[in-house]
């Protein structure tokens, strides 16, 4: 699986690098995170979409407590969330509000931690 290197420049905050992996096939992006037990600091995944529409996803078999961060095609933020781990037998669905071309999952905390909020721009590396 293909990495890359997405850079997070927050207001007021140094910027961050974030080394994730890139979910290309659909296979890949349906499994995501699933069954991941850990995930190192400032590592993640990201979702490459070929069109920007209204995204959703959820936390099924998903072990470790995520950072879901929408991304639009201008590379700027439009949605972030907090996903707990879930058990049962269903699950909640987080969804873009608008739309949306790039997703990005890594550990809890990690955009509180760095300052990251809605509207602030990314680079993604090649």
């Amino acid at each position: 699986m293909d990495e890359t290197e997405i850079i997070f420049s927050p207001k007021n905050s140094k910027s961050i690098s974030l080394k994730c992996k890139v979910a290309k096939s659909y296979s890949s992006k349906i499994k995501g995170l699933m069954n991941t037990a850990y995930l190192k600091e400032n590592t993640g995944m990201i979702f490459p979409f070929l069109f920007s529409w209204h995204k959703f996803f959820w936390m099924k078999n998903v072990k470790i407590p995520l950072d879901i961060i929408f991304i639009n095609n201008k590379l700027q933020i439009i949605k972030i969330y907090e996903a707990p781990v879930e058990k049962g037998l269903f699950n909640k669905i987080y969804w873009s509000h608008g739309l949306c071309k790039y997703v990005i999952e890594t550990n809890i905390g990690f955009c509180k931690k760095n300052n990251i909020t809605t509207k602030n721009k990314i680079k993604i590396k090649k």
